[in-house]
């Protein structure tokens, strides 16, 4: 059967207690019932299914809390990993998370296992990690930092019997209505990854434009006091007149001390200042030619990161489809020897390959590629932020490297000036004049300081107008698929809503509205759903609606690959607030019809004391007919 994506799959279920096992069943593809009487923990199974996927749950049965753990082997896109919780009444419990199968876990050492906290933190949250497996962004909602996490999604996966017949999601603290339709409209296949990422980078643009305008401002705070623009036009005039002067008033000085020497050949003479300057010139220059090497090792090494990340890029897109090369390699079959051409016959070797007879298992190659992925993510991630600080520190050592070689420019000057006037016991005049001299080499070596703060403000304000460019860009990117979001949730929810109605009429004549519907309308921030404009009916109607809703939001997503559900659905209402049996079997031989005509792979758990007749047979059932003698749980 064809796998749409998102796609998560229970394949075994283990509670333990006691540290013995107390329940151990396997599910399959489809269509799925846990059947027995009333209070004999099948609701219990199914809250530790939703938990055990990430589920947020404090209120336990009692006899859930007897329990030590529950171990979830769960297939995400087809790949297998088992994740693993403790049953507490706290809140907020972290997820182990081995990639590979229960039996492969059970022998695996507690180096294999990876611990992931419920929030998001200095480590990926276990929502980020099985986001990450199912290729489902993690969208941002609101005008918080605040991310949708996988107990939200389960929220509108998982119908348990203590939630409001009358609501669509499962209760949870602090609900809002936005968190409601964004988790809706993710599930209806809005939030593409470009609408995404152009979401993402324009938040950080816009962080980047703030910090970078509020530097500039800094700097003409602290820089500009004296009203000069701090431009480098401004800044070479400056230079330029100052050395005009510099090098007049040299010249005087060196007429000056040239009489001098004439007049009075005994008076002594000093090379100290030519020694001074040139010695300054060595080690400037020693200084720039370090600062350039420290940026040129930076700029390698940023050069080699990039091709670093995008060979890392290209090994995702190559690991997200190799499970699809697994499957169609599963079914190649050999009629004839590549080698020989002889006739191949056929064996009985389940699982084996058909050409050499060697066992083959595609779940421990797919286990290695979902290790891989969670790897390879995490690497890019760390070098993105590895490269950034290089960007940064590449942007420092650029500042004082202009910062140095104008210093070393204006010693050069100095010692042109030394060379030409060598120092001697100096008369008033040439006093004056050497004190000139120094104040213009003050300023000269102030306009030097300000050297690197210039083209730091140059390239803050460069900085500051391109990323102006790219938040026109992305917003001009984001309204764009803000329109096919809206259009692509009208059709998800015109197609869910034709399912509710097909659901409705093929219900027992027991609700005539359901009967006459034509329309069927519902909100994912009110929370709410209308059969022809009418939200109220009985109770087991109520629970009718909302579990045909559940329903059709499930098999619409089996149908069309453009949605982001998961096609999987838990459902502990099918005979709630007292649903008749007659009611309850013909909506569960509905949802069998409907599994069976599905496109895409998919999982449908559902508990029930009265299962129709023909569904009561080991290809849907799980485990046995549970009673009060023989409970689900076995302490």
């Amino acid at each position: 059967m064809t796998m749409f994506k998102p796609n998560i799959r229970v394949e075994r279920l283990q509670v333990t207690a006691k540290g013995k096992v107390a329940y151990d069943e396997n599910f399959h593809s489809g269509l799925n019932i846990i059947r027995g009487e009333n209070s004999s923990g099948k609701s219990t199974v199914m809250d530790f299914i939703f938990y055990a996927l990430g589920g947020d749950l404090s209120d336990w049965r009692e006899s859930a809390l007897r329990c030590d753990s529950v171990i979830l082997q769960v297939a995400l896109n087809g790949k297998s990993a088992t994740f693993s919780r403790e049953i507490s009444e706290q809140i907020g419990r972290p997820m182990r998370i081995f990639l590979g199968t229960i039996d492969e876990a059970s022998g695996a050492g507690q180096e294999q296992w990876q611990l992931y906290p419920y929030a998001r933190g200095s480590k990926d949250s276990f929502s980020q990690v099985i986001f990450r497996f199912l290729g489902l962004p993690e969208v941002q909602y609101a005008e918080t930092d605040t991310k949708i996490t996988i107990n939200q999604i389960l929220r509108l996966l998982y119908a348990d019997q203590l939630s409001p017949v009358e609501k669509l999601f499962r209760p949870q603290r602090f609900d809002d209505a936005i968190t409601r339709q964004t988790v809706g409209e993710l599930l209806c296949g809005a939030f593409s990854s470009r609408y995404y990422n152009a979401q993402i980078r324009l938040g950080q643009a816009n962080k980047e434009l703030d910090i970078a305008e509020a530097q500039i401002k800094a700097i003409i705070r602290s820089h500009g006091k004296d009203g000069n623009p701090l431009t480098t036009e401004w800044f070479e005039i400056e230079t330029a007149s100052y050395n005009q002067q510099l090098e007049s008033t040299s010249a005087e000085i060196s007429k000056l001390e040239e009489l001098i020497f004439h007049t009075q050949f005994d008076d002594r003479l000093s090379l100290n200042d030519q020694e001074e300057t040139y010695k300054n010139i060595v080690e400037l220059q020693a200084k720039i030619a370090k600062l350039q090497e420290e940026i040129d090792s930076l700029e390698l090494e940023r050069a080699d990161s990039l091709q670093f990340i995008n060979a890392l890029d290209e090994k995702l897109v190559q690991l997200h489809q190799s499970d699809t090369v697994i499957d169609e390699f599963r079914t190649l079959e050999y009629e004839y020897c590549p080698a020989c051409l002889a006739p191949i016959d056929k064996h009985g070797i389940e699982g084996a390959c058909s050409l050499c007879k060697s066992a083959y298992d595609p779940r421990e190659t797919k286990a290695r590629s979902l290790k891989l992925i969670n790897e390879f993510a995490r690497q890019r991630q760390e070098s993105l932020e590895l490269q950034a600080e290089r960007v940064e520190e590449i942007e420092r050592l650029r500042e004082a490297l202009a910062s140095t070689k104008a210093l070393w420019a204006q010693a050069s000057r100095h010692y042109q000036v030394a060379v030409r006037s060598p120092t001697t016991e100096l008369r008033l005049r040439l006093r004056e004049l050497n004190r000139s001299a120094g104040y213009l080499i003050r300023q000269i070596e102030d306009l030097a300081g300000k050297a690197g703060v210039i083209e730091q403000l140059a390239a803050l304000s460069k900085n500051a107008e391109d990323i102006r460019g790219e938040t026109r860009l992305l917003k001009g990117a984001i309204e764009a698929e803000k329109q096919r979001n809206a259009k692509q949730v009208s059709r998800a929810k015109t197609a869910i809503a034709d399912l509710v109605v097909q659901f409705l009429k093929r219900d027992l004549a027991r609700q005539s509205t359901f009967q006459n519907a034509e329309s069927v309308t519902f909100e994912f921030d009110a929370d709410r759903i209308a059969v022809n404009g009418d939200s109220f009916f009985s109770a087991s109607s109520m629970v009718y609606l909302k579990n045909s809703f559940l329903a059709a939001f499930c098999f619409a997503a089996t149908q069309d690959s453009s949605f982001n559900h998961p096609r999987f659905l838990l459902m502990d209402t099918v005979e709630d607030k007292g649903m008749e049996p007659e009611r309850s079997q013909n909506f569960q031989k509905i949802l069998f019809e409907y599994s069976k005509e599905a496109i895409s792979d998919h999982q449908i758990i559902i508990a029930t004391s009265m299962i129709a007749s023909e569904l009561n047979v080991p290809e849907v059932t799980i485990g046995d007919f549970y009673t009060h003698e023989m409970r689900t749980l076995r302490y």
